[in-house]
């Protein structure tokens, strides 16, 4: 029979587990809206500019919205598997206080801090975003001037 370290140490590995794949998926996901919007600019730069190209541009913004949208959602999948595994890691150190586990978490952090004071308060999930948000604005603003020409 298994001890409560294996059964939490088991739990905490699928939480990480799901975490992670949140983070592929998201990967996943960007890799596509990058590869779709790259190919459609290509086709309006052969083509320039004209009313026409609206059926690139149009969706492109959708796209990008969607992009954002899911980001923001996978970032908050990643947060409830990552909430969880922290609660699972937290018992295991309750029950195993002589490996003195939270200290050697807390002396890294007390090192990697200072090192990047600005970039540790950049979120990941937020320049993910805004790589959406700017595939979506680049394609309003190709639509309007498709429009306007």
């Amino acid at each position: 029979m298994a001890d409560d370290s294996d059964v939490l140490l088991e739990l905490w590995r699928d939480q990480r587990q799901a975490a992670v794949q949140s983070e592929n998926q998201r990967a996943t996901l960007s890799n596509i809206v990058i590869l779709v919007v790259a190919a459609g600019l290509g086709l309006i730069s052969q083509r320039g500019v004209q009313p026409s190209t609206l059926v690139i541009s149009m969706p492109m913004s959708f796209l990008g919205l969607y992009g954002a949208l899911a980001c923001l959602k996978f970032r908050e999948r990643f947060e409830y598997h990552n909430s969880v595994a922290r609660q699972l890691r937290d018992q295991l150190t309750d029950l195993h206080p002589r490996l003195n586990v939270q200290a050697a978490w807390s002396a890294a952090f007390e090192r990697h801090l200072p090192r990047y004071p600005r970039l540790f308060r950049v979120r990941l999930y937020v320049l993910w975003a805004l790589l959406h948000a700017g595939v979506a604005l680049a394609g309003c603003i190709l639509s309007g001037y498709a429009l306007v020409t």
